[in-house]
């Protein structure tokens, strides 16, 4: 069993935290490392130095999670001194977790209680999860443009070893507002305070029977018409739903490189969904679905659902999982013709597309690629395959349109409900052969790079409305 851990050995703590093991709900809290002795000089997150001198005070006062397992790995010692070591280790802990939580208690009501002087240069809070494969960077974007704006911003990374109790650097910080994504987190915090939640994902509080709480000054951004007609369901007043339908760009990371060749190629940035293990295996549901994108016909919420029905399964309520078909299967596909195609040179890059059963995938899969090398990556081609479900402006969309890319989209405006679809912009296919016909005649769009384009993936229309709520406040 993985348990966090106090290590008396500084070498085997290392060694340990080099595993980077995690543990608990979806695999996403990561093992701590603690250690005496001499400090390492390491790059693991999980890796913390803390002599044993100072075990209860600095526990009490920290944030990160409580040791509960003691390591004697690389010591000899005789069973009745291990023996009464552990027995100290432990009431250490017992009072460390006395401490904490009167720490912790402190920290909330300080949070809850706070006034908040809007005369003051604003301060936001922008928190993101390290186990998010995107999320984490849209949260990374909007914390650096504010900075970029003059404000005083704490963007602050969950590793996977914090107390989840913990609110002291919340508190510390004081915010004026608050901005995350997917999540709530309008618990524990003033009323003073502005709190703005992106939905960009069906999360399972957006369509589940838990209730939503909304203080006055909560506002939630809904990436979709879908994301809205839930949030109305529940009861949330319409005026604190506001609308964002696309993750905007950072034009400072995302730009024309004059220094890279533009190649003849296309390429896809993406993760590979294993589709048919999230059906269970249903074969004849894995067939239906393919031929419906085969033949060119809409993968709507309403062909899913008669897909699954006729073969004994109702998925009707089932949002998230619908979300994930569409999404899936539209990506698998098009990443699928587009590797089959003959006539330009193609590239697949993200996350398990070695898991794929098709070689020309493989042969062209050339691993995961850093944020920071995205935008060489895409001045580096004349076309960048976009294939997103019911969504049309994505944020990859808004890169590859930056980074001077000709976005060649799979066709899903039958099924979005965005407003902008960039009909001149993009190259629309709905077929294997409409993207054959795209790529063999080297087809361009009317408009390449049009200016409301690029106007339209920024955070401009974002911040507007939110300073707007608060200077009405």
């Amino acid at each position: 069993m993985i348990e966090d851990t106090y290590f008396l050995n500084a070498d085997e703590a290392l060694r340990v935290a080099s595993e980077q093991n995690r543990f608990g709900e979806g695999n996403n809290v990561l093992q701590i490392c603690y250690y005496d002795g001499q400090k390492i000089d390491s790059q693991y997150k999980n890796l913390i130095y803390l002599p044993i001198d100072n075990l209860v005070d600095d526990l009490a006062k920290g944030t990160y999670r409580i040791p509960s397992k003691l390591d004697f790995t690389g010591l000899e010692l005789s069973t009745e001194l291990k023996a009464e070591i552990l027995n100290n280790f432990y009431l250490s802990i017992v009072n460390a977790h006395n401490y904490r939580e009167q720490y912790n208690s402190y920290y909330i009501e300080t949070l809850k209680s706070a006034k908040l002087d809007f005369n003051e240069p604003l301060r936001f809070y922008v928190p993101a999860n390290v186990n998010t494969q995107v999320m984490q960077y849209v949260s990374k974007n909007i914390a650096d443009v504010l900075k970029s704006r003059g404000y005083d911003v704490l963007f602050y990374l969950y590793e996977g070893i914090e107390d989840d109790r913990c609110f002291k650097i919340k508190a510390e910080f004081n915010p004026h507002v608050t901005i995350g994504i997917n999540h709530l987190s309008n618990k524990n915090i003033s009323e003073d305070i502005f709190n703005f939640i992106w939905f960009q994902d069906p999360m399972p509080i957006l369509h589940n029977d838990e209730e939503i709480h909304l203080r006055d000054r909560d506002y939630i951004f809904s990436y979709t018409e879908m994301f809205t007609e839930f949030l109305l369901k529940k009861g949330v007043n319409k005026e604190q739903i506001l609308k964002q339908e696309l993750i905007p760009v950072d034009p400072s990371q995302f730009f024309l490189d004059k220094e890279v060749d533009r190649e003849d190629k296309i390429i896809f940035v993406g993760s590979y969904y294993d589709s048919l293990a999230k059906i269970d295996g249903l074969k004849e549901v894995d067939k239906a679905l393919w031929l419906l994108l085969e033949k060119g016909e809409s993968i709507s919420r309403e062909n899913i659902i008669n897909i699954f029905m006729e073969n004994g399964r109702d998925v009707s309520d089932k949002e998230e999982f619908i979300n994930y078909i569409q999404q899936g299967y539209i990506r698998n596909a098009c990443v699928t013709w587009m590797c089959d195609n003959k006539s330009k040179k193609v590239e697949v890059y993200g996350n398990n597309w070695e898991q794929s059963e098709n070689p020309n995938i493989i042969n062209n899969f050339h691993g995961n690629v850093a944020k920071d090398k995205l935008n060489k990556l895409y001045n580096s081609s004349k076309y960048i395959l976009s294939a997103s479900g019911r969504a049309i402006s994505t944020q990859r969309l808004g890169e590859a349109v930056y980074s001077g890319g000709i976005p060649v989209m799979y066709d899903s405006r039958d099924i979005s409900t965005e407003t902008q679809t960039w009909d001149d912009e993009c190259l629309y296919f709905k077929t294997k052969e409409e993207l054959y016909y795209i790529l063999d005649n080297n087809i361009e769009p009317k408009k390449y790079r049009s200016q409301e384009m690029l106007k339209y993936f920024t955070y401009d229309s974002f911040f507007k409305t939110i300073f707007e709520l608060i200077d009405l406040a």
